[in-house]
């Protein structure tokens, strides 16, 4: 009769412990999601330390070319105002130097459409980085959130491991009581009947 017990026993055992493998196999899998999820972050991360540095150098050079452009529209301002005070005595020098000075305003000037498209550009580049950045940090606090989630699950999943597996030594400590006292049960009849057999009262002793 025990022997059925036992079989029993151990096969809800079995079930049990066949669905303990099956969980056992979660962490490995969970923790292979999370390492590559921290992987994912930091290139990320990377990502993002690029896209800084690239608005940063951005920022720089927008702020060199204001300041050359400031510079050539002051040499700009110059040169009109020298050409403007040339005395009128030297008007064959006049018209030399006013050649050479169209010129020149026509280089600067040039320069300053030049200078100005290459300031729009830079803006425009600007704002496409923080736009990527914006972008950047979306995603990532989106992988934050997705990753602490999974954390929460992962630590779901885990106290359901611990209870199972402490259900089940539980139920194998009763199993295992239950047995002994039967056996105990079955050692105690045998020696009452060999004290019965010698005429001995198993109570007086």
């Amino acid at each position: 009769m025990p022997p059925k017990k036992k079989g029993k026993g151990k096969g809800k055992g079995k079930g049990k412990k066949g669905k303990k493998g099956k969980k056992e196999k979660d962490p490995d899998a969970a923790e292979e999601k999370f390492k590559r999820a921290q992987h994912e972050i930091q290139s990320l991360k990377d990502h993002l330390g690029l896209r800084k540095e690239i608005a940063r150098r951005a920022e720089a050079t927008a702020s060199e070319m204001r300041q050359k452009l400031r510079g050539v529209e002051e040499d700009l301002d110059d040169q009109r105002y020298d050409q403007k005070s040339i005395s009128s005595d030297l008007t064959r020098q006049y018209k030399t130097m006013q050649t050479e000075l169209g010129l020149r305003i026509h280089t600067l000037e040039t320069e300053v459409t030049r200078l100005r498209q290459q300031l729009a550009n830079t803006e425009a580049e600007l704002q496409e980085t923080k736009i990527e950045k914006e972008k950047i940090t979306r995603e990532k606090d989106k992988t934050i959130e997705e990753l602490r989630m999974k954390i929460d699950t992962m630590e779901i999943s885990y106290d359901g491991i611990v209870h199972d597996a402490l259900d089940n030594l539980l139920h194998k400590m009763d199993d295992a009581k239950q047995k002994w006292e039967k056996q105990a049960t079955q050692i105690q009849l045998r020696h009452k009947h060999l004290l019965l057999e010698f005429g001995l009262n198993p109570l007086d002793i």
